[in-house]
Parts: C-alpha cells; structure tokens; sequence
C-alpha cells in the first residue's frame, strides 16, 4: 500500500523539473548590456559635468558579472493505511494520502566595481592620442574633416580651435584645410595609411595624381599651400608633433583624453546662477570654426523628457538631446577613443561588490 504514495510523489518530481538556464540568455545578454551601456554614458557625461565645476573625473568599472538561477521546489506528502470501521462488505479496507508542494524561481546576480585609478591610466588620459589610432579612425570610414577637429590641436603648425587655450578665432585656416581635405577624401583621390619604412611601420598621407581628376586639383593645392608641403610630392609621412622637419612631412600634434573632456566641458550649458555665485566658470562664446566638434550640453531642474543621456548634480539636470545627432556622434566619438585606450593595469580586489 506505500507504492502508490512513492509513485506520487516521483511523477511529481519529474514532472517540476525543467531546464531555466537556456531561456534566461537572450534577455540577459541584452537586459545587461542595456544597462552597461547606459551607465558608461551617464558616467562620462557625469565626469564631464564635474570637470566643469573643477571635479576631478572618477572612473569606475564593471570587473564582472555573474548571474545564477535556480528552482526550488518543495514537496510534501503523506500516507496511511488501515481498517475501516465498522467493516462492510463492499470496503473493508481504508486508504489515505496527501500530496502537495510549491517551487520558486531564484536569481542571484552578483555584480563586481573596481575604480579606474593609478599612474597607467592617468598617463593614458594625459598622452595625447597617438596619430596612428587617428590615422585607423579614418581608414575605418569617418570622415578626415570630424576625426580632426576632435582630435589634433594642430597640422604642421596650423592650429584648431580651442575654448581651454583660447584659440576660438585661429581656426579660420584649419577649416579651410579640413574642407580641402573632405572634398580629396570624399572624391577617392587621397589616402591615409599605413607602409613598412625598413623595420618600422611609417604612417603616409598620400594624394593622387591630379591630373585625373582636375576638378579636384584645387583642393589638393589648397592642402599644399596650407600645410607647406613640397608641390610634386604624391606621399607625405606622417609624424606626432608640432612641426614638421622637412616639407615632405606632416607633423598631428594631438589632443588628449582629458582634452577633450575639457573642451566638451567647457561649452556645457550651466545654470546663470553657478556662474553669477562663483561655482563655474562662464561659458565662451562660440566660434564659427569649431561647428563639428560642439556637443550641446543642456541644463535646466526639471528632468528631461527625451535624453540621449541625462545626470543630476548639484541640483540640475544635465543632458544631451536624443534629437541632436552631431552632439551624440561627438559624444559616441569621445567614448570610442577612451575604450581604445589602453590600461593594462592590474585590478585591485573589487571595491563593491552587489548581490541580490
């Protein structure tokens, strides 16, 4: 008479049983990667906003990520048997059971933060970017005209714009130099790559032969002219620096992580208030040479209803409109760079660590 019970409670069992781990793959994946994405950008602007106000920039990382599931299940069951009574013809025997359970679902994420911090990575944001990452950018399908104004501070001596150095109104030649540069570069007739000089690797800027296509003749004189170079040469290496040693170089000297955060800082929108108090400084006045660096930061206290990305600090909300695409291709920009730079840091044991 215990068989049936037993059986019960095994067809039970089984049947609760189920494998939970395939299903939970395609929504974590992305759920996760959602939300790392969205607080990689919240944290840039964040330290962005605080560099504004003289705060130093944190940084603080997502070491790992390690999410288990499980079932629990519970059952419960009883049994017993014996003689009814009184006896009859029909039964003379009894027999009782019950069988009952419950089962949960459980989620145990475990997620692990080391702060970003020591002499490797604070080298990494104060070195200026090398020209070879610039050179990569380009080869990989941005245009010449947007890398450049991001990133060099100057060509051959010739000199961006910039709001922390004061140079808002030196930019007029550097403009004309980028829009020469777009229009060989949109046409095919230039090339910046990479070539073997002996055992090193030598990055080259080269311009076609004009006289295929004349009506671009004009612009490749004009990036002659500008930059100094020997007239006749098709390939000009390309070195870091200032200035160049010969007419058959060209000298990036580039800007650095911090750089750019400062210059992206400075045009940020702040409350008149903090500026009239002291708490920042005002913000310059735009210049006609910069147009496709500027990121619009904007500010107000009210939370804003559609943001690309959006932080709150010292009582102001602080974003970028989601409908302002040269703003989100500068900031997106800015991000790809600083995840290109390398830390080979070692990682201290982790500074927080959540689990639910």
């Amino acid at each position: 008479m215990r068989n049936p019970a037993i059986g019960l409670i095994s067809i039970a069992l089984v049947c609760g049983c189920s494998s939970l781990g395939p299903r939970t793959v395609v929504n974590d994946r992305i759920d996760y990667i959602q939300e790392i994405s969205e607080s990689w950008k919240k944290q840039m602007l964040f330290n962005i906003v605080k560099m504004r106000y003289l705060d130093p920039p944190t940084f603080l990382d997502v070491t790992s990520l390690i999410s288990q599931y499980g079932i629990e299940q519970q059952v419960d069951a009883a049994a017993n048997t014996g003689f009814t009574w009184p006896q009859s013809a029909t039964s003379p025997y009894g027999l009782g059971g019950m069988l009952g359970g419950h089962q949960r679902y459980v989620d145990k994420p475990t997620i692990s933060y080391a702060p970003l911090t020591g002499q490797k990575f604070t080298k990494n944001l104060l070195t200026p970017i090398p020209p070879a990452a610039v050179i990569n950018m380009i080869q990989s399908g941005w245009p010449v005209d947007v890398i450049f104004s991001f990133t060099v501070k100057s060509v051959n001596g010739v000199r961006n714009t910039s709001r922390i150095r004061n140079t808002l109104y030196e930019g007029k030649e550097f403009d004309s130099l980028l829009k020469a540069m777009r229009a060989i570069q949109a046409a095919g007739v230039t090339d910046i790559r990479v070539e073997k000089d002996g055992a090193a690797d030598a990055v080259v800027f080269v311009i076609a032969d004009e006289s295929r296509r004349d009506e671009f003749r004009e612009q490749a004189d004009t990036v002659r002219k500008i930059l100094r170079l020997k007239q006749g040469v098709q390939k000009y290496t390309v070195v870091a620096g200032k200035l160049p040693a010969s007419d058959g170089e060209i000298a990036l000297a580039t800007r650095s992580m911090l750089e750019i955060m400062l210059e992206m800082a400075a045009v940020i929108d702040v409350p008149q208030q903090h500026v009239t108090e002291g708490r920042t400084a005002p913000t310059p006045d735009a210049s006609p040479y910069d147009k496709l660096f500027s990121v619009k930061i904007r500010s107000a206290r009210e939370k804003p209803a559609d943001a690309y990305a959006a932080i709150k600090y010292r009582d102001h909300w602080f974003w970028i409109d989601d409908k302002d695409i040269v703003s989100k291709r500068n900031f997106t920009l800015m991000m790809i760079f600083l995840s290109l730079t390398e830390t080979d840091q070692k990682l201290a044991s982790p500074l927080f660590t959540i689990s639910g």
